[in-house]
């Protein structure tokens, strides 16, 4: 489902996006109409979501350098693993682009509260940073495409 020799599509996290958002919009909608408030977006989350991203790039980074020269030599499990790491951040952060967009669209009908005010600003960093997620881990897993061979000789199967 998207991750074949193209790698994952845009597609996949965007569908995940929207599925999480929805379910996160009804949940929230439920819970306001208990009485209850959704918790909010810790700042802790959104710097070690910042930190992750960097990561995620640092790791791609190298494994570009490596494909274009410029590092001299790359444990192949590292550039696979860099792989898996660079889709699972983009699926990650797209959980939770739909999880913090879902509370804030639920939290909508009662914006005029101070705390859902509060609650939507807290949203909409974790929103960001989910987003900043799933653009590091799609970029991380760009760099990490090897290109195409240009002469079909030897080296491929029948």
């Amino acid at each position: 489902m998207g991750t074949g020799n193209r790698g994952l599509s845009w597609r996949v996290p965007v569908l995940v996006t929207l599925v999480v958002g929805v379910i996160s919009a009804l949940l929230t909608h439920r819970l306001m109409a208990g009485g209850t408030f959704p918790p909010a977006v810790p700042t802790l989350a959104l710097v070690l979501l910042g930190g992750v991203g960097l990561l995620v790039l640092w790791f791609g980074w190298a494994v570009r350098g490596y494909l274009r020269g410029r590092k001299a030599n790359l444990d192949p499990m590292r550039a696979a693993r860099t792989l898996a790491l660079a889709q699972a951040a983009a699926l990650t952060g797209a959980a939770l682009v739909g999880l913090y967009a879902g509370n804030a669209l639920g939290l909508l009908p009662d914006w005029d509260l101070t705390i859902s005010e509060r609650l939507l600003w807290s949203y909409l960093g974790g929103t960001l940073a989910g987003g900043y997620l799933v653009v590091c881990g799609l970029l991380s897993q760009h760099w990490c495409r090897i290109p195409p061979r240009e002469n079909g000789g030897a080296g491929e199967a029948a």
